[in-house]
């Protein structure tokens, strides 16, 4: 499994983004605020990304599209990941 935390854009610094190689089969990418508490923040909810995690995802520029808006994406991450899924094949 490979596992990459990206920096987030100006304006979403609460935002913790992943993306990622798992070899049972998905690229995946996650957009999640561990920080916030429903009781003291209930008015300012966080946005939820989570793709690859029950679907499968055989195309990293689907996950790296996803988040996108949270994140700046390095220009060569789809083709690193690529390599994550070479170097790891998909288990059956």
């Amino acid at each position: 499994m490979s596992l990459y935390t990206l920096a987030p854009r100006p304006g979403f610094d609460r935002y913790t983004i992943q993306v990622g190689w798992n070899p049972h089969r998905t690229y995946f990418g996650t957009v999640v605020d561990f920080s916030w508490e429903p009781v003291t923040g209930p008015d300012n909810q966080p946005d939820t990304v989570r793709i690859g995690m029950v679907e499968t995802i055989l195309d990293p520029a689907e996950v790296l599209l996803a988040v996108a808006p949270y994140a700046d994406i390095p220009a060569d991450l789809a083709a690193t990941l690529r390599v994550d899924q070479a170097a790891r094949p998909a288990r059956r």
